[in-house]
């Protein structure tokens, strides 16, 4: 299993990259991918063409100009277009509550029968696309959903087998997009 964080994004909402701001110390980007260090082979960062230059210490997956600008599937499709034939742990940036005994619950709860597994907020009763599992078999059916005019990860998730993990901590799902989300950001 390979894993990528997701940092092509634009941000507009936080009006900073979402990927270089720092809760532990150190950019959020590097925190997330560090997590994945444990439990990956090889851990990536997908980026955009002119992000490259903003990630150092792990190798990036630059978003295909091909996709077209689709958001986290561009990502995850250009994962699977660099190694189709491994799972893919994907995390989103935006996630700075996230720790390691939540992937490794995710890792636990992991059924490779099934296309994903993600976790699950029970209370919006929501995947969450961006925190998850993608078996290699994920990848062919993601390109015929982009191709039959679909760019939703999430409504993907919903009309295929995936395993649904509710986490046992449950602010991991939190995700943090404006600044007012991220002055209310504390740390226990």
């Amino acid at each position: 299993m390979n894993g990528i964080i997701l940092a092509g994004g634009q941000s507009s909402r936080m009006g900073q990259p979402k990927s270089l701001l720092e809760y532990h110390g150190k950019p959020q980007y590097q925190y997330a991918a560090e997590l994945l260090c444990n439990f990956c082979a090889q851990v990536f960062i997908s980026c955009s063409r002119e992000q490259q230059t903003l990630f150092t210490g792990f190798e990036t997956i630059p978003d295909s100009s091909s996709y077209g600008k689709i958001g986290p599937l561009n990502g995850l499709l250009s994962a699977f277009d660099r190694k189709p034939e491994v799972a893919w742990m994907v995390l989103g940036c935006d996630y700075p509550f996230l720790e390691k005994s939540d992937l490794e619950q995710l890792i636990q709860e992991r059924d490779p029968a099934c296309l994903a597994t993600v976790f699950s907020n029970p209370e919006t009763g929501f995947a969450e696309p961006l925190l998850g599992i993608y078996e290699p078999a994920a990848g062919p059916l993601l390109q015929e959903w982009l191709q039959g005019g679909q760019d939703s990860i999430r409504r993907f998730l919903d009309k295929n087998v995936v395993k649904r993990v509710i986490p046992k901590h449950l602010a991991c799902l939190k995700s943090v997009d404006t600044p007012e989300d991220r002055k209310k950001v504390v740390f226990p």
